[in-house]
């Protein structure tokens, strides 16, 4: 057996037969092959190295004394590690229907008949070479893309933490001169000041909803059985108390039971809700509706309103970061918000979209994925 312990960048081969001279043979017809070939002389040669590396491809002998070929495959097929390597029969047997379907039957990709032909071998070994290399470097960019983000939400969540120190002192000291120096501001020196400390309300806001976006990209997910019928009443009832003076009819369909997290699906929950509660607040008799279309795989849920809407050809920046739809003038917010609940139901699996027209109210529905019907 070759020392093949490196564990370079090249994909590997794993040959096994118990004639050294068809290994030397095997060897040859894969030279100028960008991999690195190792040698097993026996079954349970191969089984072994099977369990310690990883392999692009293995060429494996049939007929062998200790235990053959076929107990090999169906070893490798049973364990989780070696399951999804590729097997290629390559066998002195009588090239039969029988003998094909039994090497297929044990798992095998293909099946081979010595002596094989060295230009048809090394054509199929090159497949299972490409596909090893192009899955590592689909591994790679996965692995830099997932430290990139956790890079950037540690960032994020570390700027916006900080910033909130020196906002409090500008927010503070800009109370302090208004209470206590504000008769000597005159009426102009006060609309500036006042609108120093309507500028540092809102940034702090900002960095708030910033913060629980980074809070939610960093949290676990852990799914149970969550009441989100009475998640979404709970909810409304924080509205209504919020504002008691507004005319709101409510409906929430009774019994709706999900798999999912708790935490974070209260946010999407706060959210939808609180933007449906936004939106209607400039109509003096409003409506929000909650509840499920479909069953199953196809259930789907929705929180409804006859507020403001929107224009749907901007439809697609709904949940954009810093997206947002109306100005601040008819409608405070820092478009954070719907950004979160994307997040959120993504990380369910599930997805999210809406749909409305101005002046005519919208709906916000979403999935949670299959998990979540469990």
């Amino acid at each position: 057996m070759d020392d093949q312990r490196n564990k370079g960048s090249r994909p590997r081969i794993l040959i096994v037969d118990d004639v050294p001279a068809n290994l030397l043979v095997l060897s040859t017809q894969l030279e100028g092959l960008e991999c690195e070939i190792v040698r097993a002389n026996s079954g349970i040669e191969a089984l072994k190295l099977l369990h310690d590396g990883d392999f692009a491809v293995v060429l494996l002998d049939v007929q062998m004394p200790d235990i053959d070929g076929y107990q090999v495959a169906r070893h490798a097929r049973s364990i989780a590690r070696t399951r999804d390597i590729p097997i290629i029969f390559l066998t002195a047997m009588l090239e039969t229907e029988e003998n094909m379907l039994r090497g297929y039957g044990t798992g095998a990709v293909d099946v081979l008949f010595k002596p094989a032909n060295p230009t048809i071998l090394r054509s199929k070994v090159q497949v299972f070479l490409d596909l090893q290399t192009s899955r590592a470097r689909l591994a790679a960019e996965i692995e830099a893309h997932r430290r990139t983000m956790a890079d950037l939400e540690s960032f994020n969540y570390s700027v916006s933490h900080d910033l909130r120190a020196p906002l409090r002192a500008v927010e503070g000291f800009s109370r302090i001169l208004k209470e206590e120096y504000g008769a000597n501001l005159g009426p102009d020196g006060l609309k500036y000041l006042s609108r120093v400390l309507e500028a540092a309300h809102t940034m702090d806001r900002l960095i708030q909803d910033l913060l629980r976006l980074s809070r939610v990209l960093r949290a676990d997910l852990t799914r149970s059985k969550v009441d989100l019928s009475a998640l979404v009443r709970r909810a409304l009832e924080r509205l209504e108390a919020s504002d008691p003076h507004r005319k709101v009819d409510t409906v929430v369909q009774d019994g709706i039971i999900v798999d999912a997290d708790a935490g974070l699906l209260a946010v999407v929950v706060d959210n939808l809700l609180g933007n449906a509660w936004k939106f209607t607040s400039k109509k003096a008799h409003a409506r929000i509706e909650f509840g499920r279309l479909g069953s199953g795989p196809r259930a789907s849920y929705f929180v409804r309103d006859d507020g403001a809407g929107f224009d749907p050809t901007y439809s697609r920046k709904l949940f954009g970061v810093f997206q947002r739809l109306h100005s601040t003038t008819e409608f405070d917010g820092t478009g954070i918000g719907l950004a979160t609940v994307h997040r959120i139901v993504t990380r369910h699996g599930g997805r999210v979209w809406g749909e409305g027209m101005t002046n005519e109210g919208a709906v916000f529905n979403f999935t949670l994925g299959e998990e979540s019907l469990k």
